[in-house]
């Protein structure tokens, strides 16, 4: 069984780090190898999101009027019968029915062949791509190991080191979310 972690081992444990620091600076490590204090920026990518500019509307526009001339002959004149009278030959008055035609002319004007209208016109939606920028994954900051091939046969933490055994880095107050497996493998 599994002794408890109390806060004397923790501070001991961190002490002993401390300890253990030094002789990893003069270019040995101790324990389960040596760590360093990785910060990641945060990542980000471009997405792309079609919105709508204008909805489809409906405009009225105005059709003009459509004019034509024509030509058509009208009657000037009615045609008549007068009585008219003239001396004859030997003096004596004649009188007879003249007819006179009617009297046509060509007359020419302007006709409305179609009226002016208001027609309705649905104009489509508009639409246009604009770009976003989205963070696709969060800083990070946290102790990675530093030896080549780290891997699942090592140590897999700093409580682990020192053989701390059920505490956590983040139980004594080190890193933020890295383990084995994590993009800083390798170094």
């Amino acid at each position: 069984m599994a002794a408890p972690v109390t806060p004397s081992l923790l501070v001991a444990a961190l002490l002993g780090g401390l300890v253990l620091a030094a002789p990893a600076q003069a270019g040995g490590c101790y324990g389960g190898g040596c760590y360093r204090y990785a910060v990641t920026p945060p990542a980000y990518a471009t997405e792309q999101e079609t919105v709508l500019v204008n909805p489809p509307r409906t405009v009225y526009q105005t059709v003009p009027p459509v004019y034509d001339t024509v030509s058509e002959e009208v009657m000037v004149a009615p045609g008549r019968r007068i009585w008219q009278t003239r001396p004859g030959p030997r003096g004596e008055l004649i009188g007879c029915w003249v007819e006179t035609p009617p009297r046509y002319a060509v007359r020419r004007r302007t006709v409305v062949v179609r009226p002016a209208e208001t027609v309705p016109v649905t104009l489509p939606p508009e639409y246009a791509v604009v770009n976003h920028r989205v963070r696709v994954a969060p800083a990070r900051a946290g102790w990675v190991p530093l030896e080549p091939g780290y891997g699942a046969a090592h140590v897999g933490s700093i409580p682990d080191a020192f053989g701390i055994t059920g505490a956590s880095s983040s139980d004594i107050g080190v890193g933020l979310g890295f383990s084995r497996g994590s993009i800083y493998d390798g170094y």
